[in-house]
């Protein structure tokens, strides 16, 4: 019989392309998920990747096993909460994906209290990057998406049992590094497309997996060169390594101690506020719990959209 780590570690594979990537993802070494992956194959008996030098990609078997491994793995983790919730009326497990747009550190003071009052009750937090928010809620991933953009996907806006509300607006701006080329323009003068084509633009991937991915408007000029974080993002930019349009909350730190400058914009497509979404589907109390904890619009955009010290250098993804 296959092993529910073995689907994980298939599913993972297949999702970053590579068996080293998955292993760091899974806190593994690469020998074990290559060992891994070679096991089931052989127990079934088909390829399941195709594997070359500098990329692994899904054989016809191999996609068909890892969709249906996708929903037996959402298919289990909503049996065991559910079947917790039906005995007690709390879940056994909460899953939150925090998206990389908002202050990642202010998750700690919720994870505090929910310790406290559900001492039995697992929490697991993880990231995604914009459309990845849609996916893993849609998907059964995770009960509650914190950040998830204002642009929703037409699958999860007709589902009847998701529910979002606005966490309040988001501000972005063009920065770069003192010494890059356009810093030396004025600060009226609006950037244009032409000449944000000249140079490397940093953007963040979408991690969504089954969902069609978003974008950042960024990359639709220059050299890409693609980051997982808005952190790690602007890290490179502040090391003159290309442009980035990043949200105020994170860059505004550095725009005051003088690592980043910022320039005008041209016309960029970006949301304006972001939202906090939920499956209202077998709600139990340690999910309502954290909805009435986290509060209306303007204790979330306090906490999680604001420019807080030390808030925006914390990165749990």
């Amino acid at each position: 019989m296959i092993q529910t780590e073995a689907l994980q570690i298939i599913q993972t594979v297949a999702h970053f392309g590579s068996f080293t990537t998955a292993a760091k993802h899974l806190h593994k070494v690469p020998s074990a998920i290559s060992y891994t992956v070679r096991k089931v194959e052989e127990q079934l008996g088909v390829q399941l990747f195709i594997r070359d030098s500098r990329r692994v990609e899904l054989t016809p078997a191999g996609l068909h096993f890892v969709e249906n491994a996708r929903r037996i793995l959402d298919d289990l983790t909503l049996l065991s909460t559910s079947t917790c919730q039906i005995a007690t009326g709390v879940e056994s497990d909460i899953y939150i994906v925090l998206d990389n747009i908002i202050n990642q550190g202010a998750i700690i003071p919720l994870i505090t209290a929910f310790g406290e009052k559900f001492p039995d009750t697992h929490l697991h937090i993880s990231t995604e990057v914009y459309i990845g928010c849609w996916d893993a809620l849609f998907h059964n991933r995770c009960q509650l998406a914190i950040g998830a953009p204002v642009t929703i996907p037409n699958e999860v806006e007709n589902h009847p049992a998701l529910e979002w509300k606005t966490m309040g607006p988001l501000d972005w701006k063009l920065v770069m590094a003192p010494d890059h080329p356009l810093a030396s323009r004025d600060h009226e003068t609006e950037i244009t497309p032409d000449e944000l084509s000249q140079y490397t633009t940093i953007v963040v991937e979408d991690s969504a997996r089954v969902l069609h991915r978003g974008g950042d408007d960024l990359a639709h000029y220059g050299h890409r060169l693609v980051m997982p974080s808005f952190r790690q993002a602007l890290a490179c930019t502040a090391e003159g390594l290309g442009i980035c349009m990043a949200p105020s909350h994170f860059a505004d730190h550095m725009l005051r101690d003088g690592t980043l400058v910022s320039r005008r914009a041209p016309a960029l497509d970006y949301n304006q506020k972001c939202l906090m979404a939920w499956n209202k589907e077998n709600m139990g109390a340690a999910l309502r719990w954290c909805l009435q904890w986290l509060g209306n619009k303007r204790e979330l955009s306090k906490q999680w959209l604001t420019c807080r010290p030390g808030m925006a250098h914390i990165d749990i993804s």
